[in-house]
């Protein structure tokens, strides 16, 4: 089983300009990113998919896998499946910019579970809801059936009733079979999708079911600049971490 991961990105973020390449420890917020997915080690390939020019000249330093895309993309997804058919790959795995403290071993072992759904073609992980995550807009919420199928993206529930247990954290990491992917751009663009700003309504609404990986806390995007100090202060604090820190600070001109 082959399976690549993408890294889509821009520059254009309205809360927190140009927060992919924000330092972190000296390596820019993306770049964290690539190394992490290089530390789960189940990836034959790890791209940095973007539309701008300064970020393939910042990676590029770290002898990254870049390929550049037309300007305008609505989605990250979209983005990558613009340039998806270049690529050979039974699986291709999405992984955004803004999620720096991915945890390369929850990846290593979500990548193995795929293995087991022969059958599924889209999956999305998701991960327990903490303090305030159901009020907040920047978090992206599901309800889940029996069989793991997700059966709605939400911003803020439609009602308070929902216990926690239902609801879930959507995260960013998004996995498709390779015919799914490639074409991703062809499907037609729903309501829910445009209305919402949740990309992987265009799948729901195309009949294309999405199923549930659930792993216990996957670290959030960064969308402001609070959410980033915030973050970075809990890594400080986390031994597991700073250990993952120190290894990605190792991957220096790491090329895969």
């Amino acid at each position: 089983m082959i399976v690549s991961a993408f890294i889509p990105a821009r520059l254009e973020s309205k809360r927190f300009p140009n927060k992919v390449l924000k330092p972190i420890y000296g390596i820019p917020m993306i770049e964290h990113v690539r190394r992490r997915a290089i530390l789960s080690k189940v990836f034959n390939k790890v791209v940095i998919v973007t539309n701008s020019k300064i970020i393939k000249k910042k990676l590029l330093k770290y002898k990254a896998n870049v390929i550049m895309t037309k300007k305008r993309h609505l989605t990250g997804t979209s983005r990558v499946s613009e340039i998806s058919n270049k690529y050979r790959f039974d699986f291709g795995c999405i992984l955004f910019a803004d999620e720096p403290f991915l945890n390369p071993y929850k990846l290593s072992n979500c990548i193995k579970k795929l293995k087991l759904f022969k059958k599924e073609k889209v999956f999305n992980l998701t991960t327990n809801l903490k303090y305030n995550d159901l009020e907040s807009k920047n978090v992206v919420k599901t309800t889940i059936d029996r069989a793991n199928n997700i059966i709605e993206y939400y911003r803020k529930p439609k009602t308070k009733k929902y216990p926690k247990k239902i609801l879930k954290k959507s995260s960013g990491i998004l996995i498709f079979k390779k015919n799914i992917i490639d074409n991703y751009n062809k499907l037609k663009s729903g309501s829910k999708e445009k209305r919402l700003k949740i990309e992987q309504y265009r799948l729901l609404e195309n009949n294309i079911k999405i199923k549930s990986i659930f792993l216990k806390d996957i670290h959030p995007s960064i969308n402001t600049k609070k959410e980033f100090k915030n973050l970075l202060s809990l890594i400080n604090e986390n031994k597991e971490e700073l250990k993952i820190l120190t290894k990605t600070k190792k991957l220096e001109n790491k090329i895969l």
